[in-house]
């Protein structure tokens, strides 16, 4: 307990999260979080007033244990609060189909190819002709077919005739979950409107200050597009000042994510830590007198804000800016400053703020960096000592990338599924470049209104990002340059990050019992490796993806895969749509083919007079019709799999001679004809498989 004592906020914190994780780790039916917390705090009070009478060690620590738990109990308490869900007149409880409602953007607006993205929070709706209250949040698709830069903007009232769709699930195995994603940000709805389908009403924003933040951010992204000559260095420049990432170019934005140094482009805790850490420099010899001091925290936080401010009051800033304003504070005004005791004060009132923060990649990866900067990095600095004051520079700047780089590792593999083998490298020359073009970014803006200084300052931001750019894509062709295709599980997750506490504590106390725990853990990892490749010898798999205007399947066989598909895949389509199941099963890379490939290994593939495709593998075989059937099966011929793809025309008649164990429709079919054809196959007593509707077929063998 007296390990524990000079650090009262991070228990407060880690109790707080406890009671967050409890709430949603139990399906988030917690619906007695308020009488818990009462009963939590009527026990405290209790055990305290007893702790005072007594005056005993054991009844002060059974009083902290009590506090502790109440703290927990508020934590289940104020997360339940943050369901919305749960709201008595949410989208979610309506009985009946609004045939109109009626909300407010509340969201940034982002610009995507043909349409923009924004929130909606709902406040009526129209139910059998009668206007009632509603809650709820909308994801909303907005078609962006005018001339206006924006179709809607934060704060507009619209009037939408139709009804929002429940977020659906992942297409396909293993897939990233979107609907997760959002329902995280309390948003369970989407709607892809067409033009004519919503009506502009008027104007009334919820929160005016971040209104004219997102006004201020619009006008400066505006200047830096008729500054930045270059599409590629322009979207750099706009993410990593202003946090927009509308215009950045996916290859260049790929290639910061394999060297590791993604974290650039993201307006977050490190723009913020830059520019406080130059202003510290500045002010630090006006930092004496207490009046000094205060004058100085203040203008500190006051310019954090404002940074805040011009970037729109994004999410990640601003949890930024409040941590480093209460580090300001505790510098300021306490005589024993504590790094940790600060980080827990920040994690609590944001958790308190908005409990779902916790399930945010970016909150979790913030604070684990700097919780690895300010722990491991004077550790591995102490390693070498080196006279030379620039290699010195290079040293430090090296251990900052290591710590924050080992601190998130785990969490690099759960999310991300790879690891950038140079990132160390790269962070070298990133990190005072991506410095160099925030400081004279920000200094552009400031002064543009002066020709000249603002000549020079743009020409000196768009150089220090093209070497950037030019730098990163350098190392990106290095050889193994990264390493992708790693799978591990939350357990998995958890055992790293024990492993790494019980390493740490062992160099740190120089006891053998931590390094002994660490070598069980080891083992644990091993053991699960071991017992999951050898799972993986006997696999077999056939996937039918769900994938919009496209066939495709793969057929798997141990650790190594093939996908067959219609058409050439797009880089990207295979990545977030196939790649993830492969990956989980351990494949690490799959062939490709076509239908138009004569040969395929390992299947036997048969092209049809009528130009269908026939596949057999492992003694299944897949029909494939995707033109109009003209082929009659030989007698007693069965397949196992028949496919209707690229809206064939074929009447259910025409499957009768067929015999076959499954009748799959996949996504390569438009809505138009599956809502033709479905109502026809349950006419004619055909039963289906629709991908598009159920997901993706697997089918373990």
């Amino acid at each position: 307990m007296k390990r524990w004592a000079p650090y009262p906020f991070v228990r407060i914190a880690l109790s707080f999260i406890a009671g967050i994780l409890v709430y949603l780790y139990t399906g988030k039916e917690f619906r007695y979080s308020l009488e818990l917390f009462a009963f939590f705090v009527a026990l405290y009070l209790v055990l305290y007033l007893v702790s005072r009478r007594l005056k005993s060690a054991d009844a002060n620590t059974l009083a902290g244990i009590a506090g502790l738990l109440c703290i927990a109990a508020g934590g289940i308490w104020v997360t339940h609060l943050h369901t919305e869900a749960h709201y008595t007149g949410h989208l979610n409880k309506l009985a009946t189909t609004p045939a109109y409602y009626v909300g407010v953007v509340d969201d940034y607006v982002v610009q995507k190819p043909g349409y923009q993205n924004t929130v909606l929070q709902v406040e009526q709706v129209q139910v059998n002709g009668q206007w009632q209250p509603a809650e709820g949040r909308v994801q909303l698709s907005v078609p962006h077919d005018s001339n206006r830069e924006y179709e809607v903007s934060y704060g507009d009232r619209l009037l939408i005739k139709g009804a929002p769709l429940p977020v659906a699930p992942p297409a396909n195995p293993n897939q990233f979950d979107y609907r997760q994603y959002l329902a995280n940000k309390q948003v369970y709805h989407r709607h892809f409107l067409q033009p004519q389908q919503y009506q502009f009403l008027g104007s009334d924003p919820p929160n005016p200050v971040l209104h004219y933040s997102i006004q201020l951010r619009r006008k400066l992204d505006a200047l830096l597009r008729e500054s930045m000559e270059e599409r590629r260095e322009y979207g750099i420049s706009s993410a990593l000042l202003l946090g927009v990432k509308d215009e950045l170019d996916n290859e260049i934005l790929q290639v910061y994510n394999n060297t590791g140094t993604t974290h650039v482009l993201a307006v977050s805790g490190l723009h913020v830590g830059l520019i406080y850490g130059v202003l510290m420099l500045f002010l630090v010899y006006v930092n004496r007198t207490r009046h000094q001091k205060i004058a100085v925290a203040a203008f500190l936080i006051a310019f954090l804000w404002m940074y805040a401010f011009m970037t729109g009051l994004s999410p990640s800033v601003l949890r930024a800016v409040v941590m480093f304003s209460l580090v300001t504070v505790a510098r300021t005004f306490s005589r024993r400053p504590n790094i940790y005791n600060t980080l827990g004060i920040a994690a609590f009132f944001l958790l308190l703020y908005d409990p779902y923060y916790l399930l945010d990649v970016g909150f979790q990866l913030s604070f684990l960096a700097v919780l690895g900067i300010v722990y491991l990095q004077p550790l591995l600095y102490k390693i070498v000592t080196i006279d030379n004051r620039l290699l010195d520079k290079v040293w430090a700047l090296f251990t900052i990338s290591v710590a924050a780089q080992l601190i998130t590792f785990p969490l690099g593999l759960l999310y991300f599924h790879q690891f950038p083998v140079y990132f160390w490298l790269a962070n070298l020359v990133v990190v005072p470049l991506s410095t160099l073009a925030l400081y004279t970014g920000v200094a552009a803006l400031a002064f543009s209104w002066v020709p000249f200084l603002s000549y020079l300052a743009f020409q000196s931001h768009f150089w220090s990002i093209w070497f950037m750019n030019e730098f990163t894509i350098r190392v990106h062709q290095l050889p193994q340059a990264l390493i992708n295709g790693i799978d591990i599980s939350y357990a998995q997750a958890w055992l790293l990050y024990t492993l790494m506490l019980f390493l740490i504590l062992f160099f740190a106390y120089k006891q053998l019992r931590y390094f002994a725990l660490a070598t069980v853990v080891v083992a644990v990892l091993a053991v699960q490796e071991i017992l999951e490749i050898d799972s993986q010898r006997y696999q077999r798999s056939l996937v039918v993806y769900n994938m919009r205007n496209a066939t495709a399947f793969s057929f798997l066989q141990g650790q190594q895969a093939m996908v067959v598909s219609s058409q050439p895949l797009a880089p990207q389509n295979f990545t977030f749509n196939i790649q993830p199941y492969l990956w989980h099963k351990g494949v690490p890379q799959a062939a490709a083919y076509t239908f138009t490939d004569a040969a395929i290994p390992g299947i036997n593939h048969t092209i049809l007079p009528d130009s269908n495709s026939l596949l057999v593998w492992q003694g299944k075989r897949l029909l494939v019709v995707s033109k109009p059937i003209k082929v009659q099966p030989r007698q007693g011929f069965e397949v196992d799999y028949l496919l209707l793809t690229q809206n064939v025309r074929v009447r259910p008649e025409e499957l009768q001679p067929f015999r076959f164990k499954q009748l799959v429709l996949d996504a390569s079919n438009a809505p138009w004809y599956l809502q033709r054809l479905k109502p026809q196959l349950v006419e004619a007593g055909i039963a289906f498989y629709d991908v598009t509707e159920k997901g993706a077929l697997v089918v373990d063998l």
